[in-house]
């Protein structure tokens, strides 16, 4: 009876923190973004190898990040607008399809050595163009495949997932770029986007209510809406200090790898592996525990770990303090960028959503571009660690002033209502 109770209560543990997965539409969604992902972080470790190899400049690591994700600052409204009012389902299928042939394009340049860096810069712009459309419509969907109560769970596993194929991606790109080179990851790449076409297809999500034209274009709603709801807004101030400064660690990657801890593009598949390790674990823990008053506390810590992390990341010279390091930026960091995620969908509702969501990804991806130009021309100045570790000094004082910011509004709510 003794043995019973401890298997039944790991058995409970387990049905409560994958309980998203009883889901049809969300198993089958899970399934092909497994895959797609990790053909897209192993993709993501051959282009910094490959821009890092041709150039061994970090402006030009920087410039190529920028064209990542530039689109998503020109264009995240848009794609916020359009999952408002178009299919969501559509608007996946067709970015995905555009996406994959970004890889093929990117595979056959680099396997006929015609690859340049202006290729690279190009081709990164056309994935990020891909991106600003894709993230909203995909945030937005999410909500289509799981019950209201199992939306922070589902928030929480696909943010597991993300950081899984995380680990598994840049560990097998860097095996794979050493052995046969960077056009091979983008080959497996494109074709790891086939599952993800198939899954996407083969969802049969009910059909939403119409947004009209006229109210799908109204993007101030959303803007007044993330301004006036005063949470949301201390999250997403949060996010912007992230984005400018504390993003920047994974633009500079490579050179830590390189140049300051003498290895080579396994190092650099490593770092980035041991990263999403520490990411999987935070999201799991975030799938079982996450509820609205924990994610308030919890992205603040977060942010502060984070921030403490990254600075003595930048004064390590030895390679297993670094990967130790490296585990737990990418351990806070996901419970920061996740649980501000599961806070924004939370408090929309469905008729906002892809336009408020794409708020949230405009702050995250579509800003970073600055932060990465400046922290390239930054590091080619002062050097890498120096550049980073201001950063991590930036980071720190914006989560010590978002907890007072909740202590605050704890101390001052009613005390018939502890939750607030």
């Amino acid at each position: 009876m003794q043995t019973e109770r401890p298997s039944r209560n790991l058995k409970k543990e387990l049905d409560q923190t994958f309980r998203s997965l009883k889901h049809r539409n969300f198993r089958i969604y899970f399934l092909g973004q497994m895959i797609s992902l990790s053909g897209t972080w192993m993709q993501g470790v051959a282009l910094s190898w490959l821009v890092y190899r041709l150039t061994h400049s970090p402006v030009a690591l920087a410039q190529v990040e920028s064209a990542n994700l530039l689109p998503m600052l020109l264009f995240g409204l848009l794609g916020g607008s359009l999952a408002d009012k178009c299919d969501r389902k559509k608007m996946l299928l067709c970015t995905q399809i555009l996406a994959m042939l970004q890889a093929v394009v990117l595979a056959y340049l680099t396997l006929t050595n015609q690859v340049q860096l202006w290729h690279a810069i190009c081709l990164a712009a056309w994935v990020g163009t891909c991106s600003a459309f894709e993230v909203p419509s995909r945030q937005a969907l999410l909500v289509d495949l799981v019950e209201r109560e199992d939306l922070v769970n589902a928030i929480s596993l696909n943010s597991s997932l993300f950081q899984a194929a995380r680990t598994v991606g840049p560990a097998l790109g860097g095996v794979i770029v050493a052995a046969a080179g960077e056009g091979v990851c983008f080959v497996l790449n494109a074709i790891s986007f086939l599952a993800a076409i198939v899954a996407i297809a083969l969802l049969k999500v009910q059909k939403r209510e119409k947004v009209s034209h006229a109210d799908s274009q109204h993007v101030s709603e959303a803007l007044k809406f993330v301004w006036q709801e005063f949470s949301v807004r201390r999250v997403l101030l949060l996010a912007i200090v992230l984005s400018l400064f504390g993003l920047q660690f994974t633009v500079l990657l490579p050179l830590f790898a390189s140049e300051i801890l003498g290895g080579d593009v396994k190092t650099l598949g490593a770092l980035r592996a041991v990263a999403g390790v520490g990411a999987f674990l935070a999201a799991l823990n975030l799938a079982h525990r996450g509820s609205g008053p924990f994610l308030k506390y919890a992205v603040g810590f977060a942010s502060v770990g984070f921030s403490i992390s990254l600075i003595a990341f930048c004064f390590s010279r030895n390679l297993w303090i670094s990967l130790m390091l490296a585990s737990m930026i990418g351990l806070f960091m996901t419970t920061q960028m996740s649980g501000g995620h599961s806070l924004f969908q939370l408090a929309v509702s469905d008729r906002l959503r892809g336009r408020v969501m794409s708020i949230y990804m405009m702050v995250m991806l579509g800003i970073a571009p600055f932060g990465s130009y400046f922290v390239g021309m930054c590091a080619s100045r002062w050097g890498a660690p120096l550049t980073v570790a201001v950063c991590g000094v930036v980071c720190l004082c914006s989560g010590i002033v978002y907890l007072l910011s909740v202590r605050a509004e704890r101390l001052s709510a009613p005390k018939t209502n502890p939750q607030v």
